[in-house]
């Protein structure tokens, strides 16, 4: 049940405003982090939602642990073990065997937490005083019950045992929210509430700066006594860590405790909050038997290793004796986990105690320093710091919830910060986690996600059994451990080690003079002081023979008999009273409240009054036999008992005091005498080996010396009985006096909150100006039952419906409605009456007349049209006209809103914006905007590639957006929008949506139905990053079976065709028999591989220990022979062989292949709908079956398929089918290019009835044959995949299956076989794992072979040996250097080259290779052969110790700039020079993505003319310390734009002159000629930016910092556009339309600045003050030179002749048996037949080739490219080279990459010198390797990436080939 309470709600034991019905209720909760709760209420007739205001509280049920205070613990109390139960069956219970409040606090003004039965137990957790104690509850609630109604019932063994009887250890328990926003909508609102500890959001810390001694605990006390406002909550610690540096200033409570530098993380603690309390604890949660298991209650983990913090080697520093670093000898301390990372994990820990002191008192060496160097970084480790964070996403069955798992409900269930075991063997996962968060469903009251972090494996050390704390007393102050002594009860002298259980039931001290104390609870006999003064008293009993006091302040006082002279009491209960004048502004008479009431005079002789509250009231004398006062300044007091809760200031001052029991934090005395259980007094001490020893003894007046008590120190707890107690001062926080007798009690002050009088005898009452009251004679009794009926009458009247009703029914009432109405303070509701969709609105209103700011609230009832008008009909029949009605600015309103929509309109007259003025219009409010609540909308225009039609989703490409449709691939990285608007081709639209409620699916599927609540998918092959929808991509339904296809999640399907549309679209397909999003099988795949390299060496070290046990001269001549057997496998013969039966054979082979994968299995159609193999229904009508990668190159490009299967059918009935008489069919689909767009469709044969083979029913499988297939006249690049099945055969009846497809590319068919990649697949992990056992293997005899060296069963000597085996090796030291020799049986030989080269090892003049798939080599450690200092092996693990390189390639490695400090741009320039680049886009490449150590300048050519980089120049990802510096020259200017993207390093442009070559696209601009997009520093200092008449700006700077020094900027609509960035501008100039323009950033200009408008907008700031224009010298615009892309139009590779296997383009050259002399290489070579006659008379000014390298050939690394010009036409003859350009770049695999070329190369193509270009590495000698440095093949024009070109040139339009 979840109820509403108001916002000053202080009992919550009842329904409060009432219960609330909502739709869904969510509660998350973080470890040490956010606590909200999220409701959904409907708008109900019932109006319950109305409840649901701001700061109004929300109660709801939250799972819950147990309440940290039950563990927390106060030395030396055992109460814990109590167990009381509530007992209202009483004479004192207002209602007999009613239920009893639980407060937050020990007293009835604390709010109420709830109510409990008569019967119900609790345990007692602390015996606060004699009136309350501190309880928890069954359900878990903590709080303050009277001792009144309850009852003891018994004491447990221990306190686990009380808590188990009285508390259940897991349970729901309601907690508070306050709900701070409140989202109303047409048919529901939304609340969003936070834990009521978030109302210390709104407090404050002026200044907590904590002893770096005090432990966590004392300062989270600190912290709550610190807040400048007073509050409710009660804060709790068990931390006993200290920290140093805390220092928390002008902070809120709430960021004090988890902000950053907050005691959370200073004390390493963690928050948890129940109600008012507030535990910041060691631990949250316990270790629970909880255990999630894959296979039982797992049902999906996603597992997050985050690396980024992980530290594994530190470098300590300190200071050396001269103030410079001091660093260790050894420099770093690595951490034991090093090697289970990939590289050192560097940081530098500066400690600031390592500081070397030769000089003074306290001298420190070096070797001292080193050694808390050492120890620092060491701690660092021992705290985790070398440890991944993991993080598991857990989603799970609670098996509690099922009948099997019943019996173990308790242990299924978990609570925040608890621990559990998640398995999942599969992906290796066994681990104990914590939970760290969760979200809750208040309604199901289950767990709808839970987060498990950190690894809980580790946390042994800090678990906490009994969470622990000081002692408290009642106002919540706790004492620390160890701070009562002995003797003197010093500091520190009597610990809790010490008294562990004394029974010390109370103290009774005869005679006590007291100077100074701090009594928080005193049961006093008899209180004798010169001074009292007390913050809070409860005083039962006073008789003093005269009180005086200036001042006395109550605000509730209960006064059963007073004689008073004078008084000023703010609120009195008096029960009888004679009262000759009154003035009282609250009294409360015999159970009467009087709301407000003005007495002049009142005469009371005799007064009893059983309650007094008064805010000041001023006593010269009173005597009271019971008062229970808040606060008091009293100068005399006589009492029998005083109860004095406590004092002023945190003291209470008493000259002589007599204590029947107390609790005291901390005591000073003499002697101390404690009474015992057994009623004797006992002297307690501490001998001299620490043990405190007792005396009986009775305890004298004597025995107590004068002011041996120190008052600085505090006595908490029970109670003080005295006969007589004389004190100068008595100071309490809070003290309880049962009698309370004085001759005279003088106080200068008195302050209660609540004070009961039995009788009060006074001379004199000072008062204040608030209410004067006399007395002079007894209250007739008469008169006062008439003044108690006049307030009967009175609170009748005082009810809450009496008061709305008076108010309601009054006259002034109904006068402000009216006078609100004539006013039009609130906005009118005007309903449109318009009935069919137009942009024309009306309706009736009840005013006469516009004014301006008139508004009204306008309900929209029909859909609108553009360009709204109003015209509203006025409360006189007139009409206002068709006024204009805006949506914002001068944007007129049209069809932002849909019909059912509540406007609000605000009428203005003679409005300016900008430069337009409007004479009169409505204006809708801004604040209302339909895109923001359930949408995100697109913030600036999209292009259209093709038509998009509204209400369909749209996809794109580099080219734009177009609607999702069957076979159109698009990008993945580019996200899925909703197309709210239609918009043409090419053009730009605003209307695109990245989330969306509802979009209609049959927009695109008219036929589309799925299942509501499900996951809408979109469904197509990804290739890469493109992915293709094929013919039904629209789905609800997951597979059941791999289908070879990727579904990308759209949205959640709202009904059966409309679905919302998410942010994000993860992917998914079916493997390894599951559905599973493509992250968790790149996850599953990672993990298999580890967890098998793990087995795989866990079993070789087994066998690696095994061998060298026992290895023996056997197992060498075992080995020896298995050797010999593995030579003779590797002779020619038997590797000719080996690779005829080989599956790169197999693959090789054209003859017999199949090119269908998965070929063999059967596959079924019943009804024309696809069966999985399980015989489980799906509603595809297809099959697809993947092919072999080769199978398009391998059939010629397509042009010779043939096709035979096996089918079988069984009643088969196609009459009533789609296309009647279509029973199925097969497909090969393929791919082609349409427009640039690649698209797939299928060509194949349908089966039909009328087929020759067809019969309804086979009695066995039949043969059919169908080809060949030709697709050459469709121009497909690639063969895509094959299908069975057709959407033609939907109506079909009956039974298909097809088994044994075959797909051939030969002239004929022959017989089913499977195909090489499912024969030799199948096998690929026995091989692998059968590899790795070889290498194992070869690494055991390595190992064995060193094992043998050492037990010299190798030979070594310098001369042989005399006992002789065949095999046997020797090292012959005799020999320089040493040879290693072999016995053959009959004689000695060298095992060298011959025998090296037969085991696959080459040794040259000039080389050495190694060619063998078989390979391990270790460099062991001469000392110690089990440490490895090197290893290489052939499955790529690389490992060394040390490792010294000038360079390293690794994504995981940030690169460093290592090339020349100085690069030269020389467009003509041909060579492999690191220096020069042909265009500046290519020097940049040198240092993007690089770590400058030092400056980097790029010089521009000096002489007069243009350079040209026309697709622009990226600078990217620059950081480090040095500056990269491009410099150019006022005659030299660059025709192209530049991006400057993520740069941290200083980014310098000097003297360059940049001129926009682009043309206009349409009639629309180029974005920027300079875009800065954070950047950290962009300096242009000289340059000149033209943005030729073609680009908006000439400078944007986005979250980045640009300073402009002398820079012309022109031509452009605006010169600089800051954006959320900021630049500086000194003596700029040129001429724009906007010079400058800033939104939310801010320029600052100085000096001279171009002409044009300067404009800041979205709060940007633009400081211009004094400057002056400067025009500077204008320049001209100019035509824009023309762009043409020509594709090669053939591609074909030479090597000894035109090679007809592909049209690859293919550089150097590849041998299986290396180098040699007659060698053919290849020469690539390229045409691109459409150029000639576009550039013909043309002058080229730039050219750039772009080429895509394959994968598998070559180095996997990159290489260089070498460009020639040939003069051959097409591929006929020799090639001709005409000219040798050199190297032109390096490309890496699987890389496309753009490269600079000579002009001369292309002019030469233009004006017919050149045929074509070609690549071309000259010849050289590469020995045994088997290809060339710089072999590489590039796609070809039967590839999607072909070559191209794309040249600058001439003037004119842009030309495509």
């Amino acid at each position: 049940m979840i109820c509403v309470y108001p916002a000053a709600c202080t009992d919550f034991s009842g329904n409060g405003l009432g219960v609330v019905r909502p739709q869904s209720c969510t509660v998350t909760e973080t470890l040490n982090g956010e606590w909200e709760l999220t409701l959904v209420h409907p708008i109900d007739e019932y109006g319950k939602w109305t409840r649901l205001s701001e700061g109004n509280i929300l109660r709801a049920p939250v799972p819950a642990a147990m309440t940290p205070r039950v563990q927390i613990s106060v030395p030396g109390e055992d109460t814990r073990l109590d167990v009381y139960r509530v007992d209202t069956d009483t004479p004192e219970a207002s209602v007999r065997g009613g239920t009893l409040r639980l407060r937050t606090g020990p007293g009835e003004g604390y709010s109420v937490l709830k109510q409990y039965a008569n019967g119900t137990e609790v345990q007692v957790l602390s015996k606060t005083n004699a009136q309350w104690y501190e309880v928890v509850l069954p359900d878990g609630k903590r709080g303050y019950m009277s001792t009144t109604f309850l009852r003891y019932v018994r004491t447990e063994g221990s306190v686990s045992e009380a808590v188990n009887t009285v508390v259940a250890s897991r349970q729901l328990r309601d907690q508070p929210f306050r709900i701070y926003r409140v989202v109303p909508e047409l048919s529901k609102v939304t609340v969003y509430a936070r834990h009521i500890f978030y109302d210390l959001l709104d407090n404050m810390v002026k200044s907590l700066r904590p002893s770096p001694s005090a432990v966590g605990a004392s300062v989270v006390q600190g912290l709550s006594s610190a807040c400048l406002s007073e509050h409710g909550f009660t804060f709790y610690s068990d931390l006993t860590s200290t920290a140093q540096d805390v220092s928390l200033e002008n902070v809120n409570p709430v960021e004090a405790l988890l902000g950053e530098g907050g005691l959370a993380e200073k004390y390493g603690g963690e928050l948890t909050r129940d109600w008012f309390d507030v535990f910041l604890v060691r631990r949250v949660g316990a270790d629970s038997d909880v255990l999630i298991r894959e296979g039982k209650n797992l049902t999906g983990i996603s597992y997050d290793v985050d690396e980024t913090d992980v530290v594994t080697r530190i470098m300590p520093t300190g200071e050396d004796v001269d103030g410079n670093i001091l660093y260790l000898p050894e420099l770093y301390i690595d951490s034991p986990n090093l090697g289970a990372y990939t590289h050192p994990k560097w940081i530098h820990l500066a400690v600031s105690e390592a500081k070397e002191v030769t000089d003074g008192d306290a001298p420190k060496s070096k070797d001292q320093c080193y050694a808390e160097l050492r120890k620092a970084a060491q701690t660092e480790y021992e705290n985790g710091c070398d440890l991944p964070t993991v993080t598991l996403k857990v989603d799970f069955v609670n098996c509690a919830d099922t009948e099997e798992y019943r019996q173990y409900r308790f242990l299924q269930n978990i609570f925040l910060g608890d621990s559990v075991r998640v398995v999942a063997r599969r992906i290796g996962v066994e681990v104990s986690l914590r939970m760290t968060q969760y979200t809750y469903d208040c309604l199901t009251q289950k767990y709808t996600a839970v987060t498990l972090g950190t690894a809980a494996d580790t946390l042994e050390g800090s678990m906490i059994s009994a969470r622990q704390l000081a002692s408290g007393s009642i106002t919540g102050m706790k004492l620390a451990l160890n701070s009562v002594g002995s003797g003197q009860l010093q500091s520190g002298s009597v610990g809790s080690q010490q008294i562990r259980n004394a029974a010390i039931g109370s103290a009774h001290i005869q005679d006590a003079c007291i100077t100074r104390a701090h009594i928080a609870e005193a049961l006093i006999d008899t209180l004798n002081v010169n001074a009292l003064t007390a913050v809070t008293a409860k005083i039962k009993e006073l008789a003093a023979g005269s009180v005086t006091t200036d001042d006395l302040y109550a605000s509730v006082a209960m006064i059963a008999a007073a004689q008073l002279t004078t008084a000023n009491i703010v609120s009195a209960d008096i029960r009888w009273a004679d009262i000759e004048a009154l003035t009282a502004s609250i009294a409360q008479i015999s159970k009467a409240q009087i709301t407000a009431a003005t007495i002049d005079e009142a005469n009371i002789d005799w007064a009893a009054i059983t309650s007094l509250t008064a805010a000041t009231a001023e006593i010269v004398k009173a005597q009271m036999q019971t008062a229970d006062i808040d606060w008091s300044h009293i100068k005399d007091l006589a009492t029998d008992t005083a109860i004095i809760t406590q004092g002023t200031a945190g003291e209470l001052y008493i000259a002589r005091l007599a204590v029947t029991e107390a609790n005291m934090v901390s005591l000073t005395v003499g002697e101390l005498v404690v009474k015992g259980t057994d009623g004797h007094f006992y002297s307690v001490s501490v001998d001299e080996s620490g043990q405190v020893v007792t005396t009986l003894k009775q305890i004298a007046n004597d025995d107590v010396s004068d002011r041996s008590i120190d008052g600085g120190e505090k006595i908490i707890e029970g109670t003080i009985t005295a006969g007589t107690l004389n004190v100068q001062d008595i100071f309490a926080n809070n003290a309880v006096i049962r009698g309370l007798i004085a001759a005279n009690l003088d106080v200068d002050t008195l302050f209660a909150r609540e004070a009961t009088v039995a009788a009060l005898n006074a001379l004199d009452i000072t008062s204040n100006t608030y209410l004067k009251l006399m007395v002079s004679s007894k209250a007739d009794k008469d008169d006062l039952d008439a003044l108690n009926e006049r307030v009967s009458a009175a609170e009748m009247k005082l009810t809450e419906d009496a008061i709305v009703s008076t108010v309601t029914g009054s006259d002034q009432y109904m006068e402000d409605l009216a006078a609100i109405a004539a006013t039009d303070s609130g906005p009118e509701f005007v309903v449109g009456t318009q009935t069919s969709y137009t942009a024309a609105w009306t309706g009736n209103v009840s005013f006469s007349e516009l004014h301006d700011g008139q508004q009204i609230t306008y309900w929209l009832p029909v859909g609108s049209g553009s360009n709204v008008t109003l015209d509203l009909t006025l409360a006189d029949g007139s009409t206002t006209g068709a006024i204009p009605c805006y949506f914002g600015g001068s944007t007129r309103l049209g069809t932002q809103y849909t019909s059912g929509n509540v406007v609000r309109l605000t009428y203005r007259e003679n409005v300016v914006i900008y430069s337009t003025s409007i004479p009169k219009g409505w204006w809708a409010d801004a604040n209302y905007n339909t895109d923001t609540y359930d949408r995100i909308r697109i913030g600036t225009t999209l292009k259209a590639k093709s038509a998009i039609s509204a209400g369909r989703l749209a996809v794109g490409d580099e080219e734009g957006c177009f609607q999702v449709a069957n076979s159109v691939p698009f990008d993945v990285t580019r996200p899925i929008l909703y197309c709210a608007s239609a918009v043409s081709a090419g053009a730009y639209g605003s209307g695109f949506y990245l989330t969306y409620p509802f979009c209609y699916l049959r927009n695109a599927d008219p036929d589309f139905s799925g299942t509501v609540g499900t996951t809408c998918y979109l469904v197509g092959i990804l290739t890469g990053t493109t992915f293709t929808p094929v013919e039904n991509y629209l789905t609800s339904t997951v597979p059941t079976q791999e289908d070879g296809l990727t579904y990308m999640a759209l949205g959640t399907l709202t009904s059966a065709y409309q679905t919302t549309l998410f942010p994000e679209h993860p992917l998914y397909r079916f493997v390894d028999g599951a559905f599973k999003p493509l992250s968790q099988v790149a996850y599953e795949a990672s993990v298999a591989i580890d967890e098998t390299r793990r087995e795989m060496a866990t079993r070789f070290e087994q066998t690696d220990a095994a061998i060298a046990l026992k290895a023996d001269q056997t197992d060498v001549n075992s080995l020896s022979t298995r050797v010999q057997s593995a030579e003779q496998k590797i002779t020619p013969q038997a590797i000719t062989a080996t690779v005829a039966a080989s599956a790169l054979y197999a693959f090789e082979k054209y003859e017999g292949r199949n090119y269908c994968l998965d070929s063999g299995n059967e596959y079924t159609f019943v009804d024309n709908r696809y069966r999985n193999p399980d015989g489980s229904e799906t509603t595809y009508t297809q099959k697809t079956l993947s092919v072999s990668d080769d199978l398009f190159a391998h059939s010629n490009s397509g042009s010779v398929i043939r096709i035979s299967l096996d089918i079988q059918r069984q009643d088969v009935d196609a009459s009533e089918a789609a296309t009647p008489g279509i029973y199925s069919g097969f497909w090969v689909y393929y791919q082609y290019m349409d427009a640039g767009v690649l698209k797939t469709y299928g060509l194949g044969w349908y089966l039909r009835t009328t087929d020759a083979s067809f019969v309804a029913s086979d009695d066995d499988w039949v043969r059919l044959r169908y080809g060949p297939l030709n697709l050459t006249s469709y121009s497909p690049v690639t063969i895509a995949y094959f299908a069975l099945g057709t959407s033609s055969a939907n109506g079909t009846t009956g039974t298909v299956r097809f088994r044994n497809v075959k797909l051939e590319v030969l002239d004929t068919w022959t017989d089913w076989s499977a195909a090489p990649e499912d024969i030799y697949g199948m096998a690929r992990r026995m091989t692998d794992a059968e590899s790795r056992i070889t290498q194992n293997a070869n690494n055991i005899a390595l190992k064995v072979s060193t094992s043998l060296y050492n037990a010299e069963k190798i030979y070594r000597s310098n001369t042989a040996p005399t006992t002789l085996y065949t095999n046997m090796l020797w090292l012959d030291t005799s020999l320089s250097p040493p040879i290693l020799k072999r016995y053959t049986g009959s004689a000695w030989i060298a095992v060298g080259a011959q025998e090296l080269k037969t085991s696959g090892i080459t040794i040259g003049g000039n080389n050495v290779a190694i060619t063998t798939e078989n390979f391990l080599l270790q460099l062991l450690d001469p000392t110690n052969n089990e440490n490895v200092l090197m290893e290489m092996s052939a499955n790529g693990n690389v490992g060394f110790r040390e490792l010294y390189a000038d360079e390293i390639i690794s994504d995981s490695v940030a690169k460093a700039y290592a090339g020349p400090t100085t690069l030269i741009v020389n467009p003509s320039y041909n060579g492999t020079s690191t220096t020069y680049f042909r265009s500046l886009s290519e020097a940049v490449k040198a240092v993007n993505g690089k770590y400058l150590t030092q400056n980097v300048n790029i010089y521009l050519p000096s002489s007069g003319t243009d350079v040209y980089d026309p697709s622009g120049v990226l600078i990217q990802g620059v950081t480090g310390p040095g500056r990269l510096m491009i410099y150019g020259y006022s005659t030299c200017r660059l025709n192209s734009y530049i991006k400057v993207y993520g740069c941290s390093a200083h980014i310098y442009f000097q003297s360059v002159s940049l001129r926009e070559c682009r043309a206009l696209s349409g009639s629309n601009r180029n974005p920027y000629l300079l875009e800065c997009v954070t950047s950290t520093y962009v300096e242009l200092m000289g340059c000149t930016l033209d943005a030729n008449g073609t680009t908006y700006d000439a400078i944007y700077c986005r979250a980045s910092t640009v300073h402009l020094q002398t820079v012309g900027m022109y031509n452009a609509i605006q010169g600089l556009e800051v954006y959320l960035a900021h630049a500086v501008v000194h003596n700029c100039k040129g001429s724009c339309t906007w010079a400058m323009v800033t939104y939310a950033g801010y320029i600052i200009a100085t000096g001279t600045v171009p002409n044009g408008s300067r404009v800041a907008g979205n709060n940007g700031q633009l400081f211009d003050a004094n400057v002056t224009v400067d025009y500077g010298t204008a320049i001209p615009v100019v035509v824009p030179d023309s762009t043409t892309v020509q594709y090669a139009t053939l591609t074909k590779s030479y090597r000894g002749g035109w090679r007809s296997d592909t049209v690859d383009v293919v550089q150097g050259v590849y041998s299986d048996y290396g180098y040699s002399s007659g060698l053919s290489w290849n020469y690539g070579c390229m045409w691109f037949g459409n150029l000639r006659s576009v550039l013909s008379g043309m002058s080229v000014k730039s050219a750039t080739l772009t080429l895509y390298r394959k994968t598998g050939s070559g180095s996997s690394s990159a290489k260089t490219l070498y460009l020639c010009a040939i003069t051959n036409t097409t591929a006929s003859g020799a090639p001709s080279i005409a000219a040798n350009y050199g190297a032109i770049g390096t490309i890496g695999r699987a890389q496309q990459a753009t490269f600079a070329i000579p002009l001369a190369a292309v002019q030469g193509l233009a004006n017919g010198t050149f045929g074509g270009l070609c690549l071309y590495e000259s010849p050289y000698n590469f020995g045994s390797a088997n290809w060339s440095n710089c072999y590489m093949r590039m796609a070809g024009t039967d590839n999607t990436y072909k070559p191209y070109l794309q040249v600058f040139f001439g003037s004119g339009g842009t030309a495509v080939g």
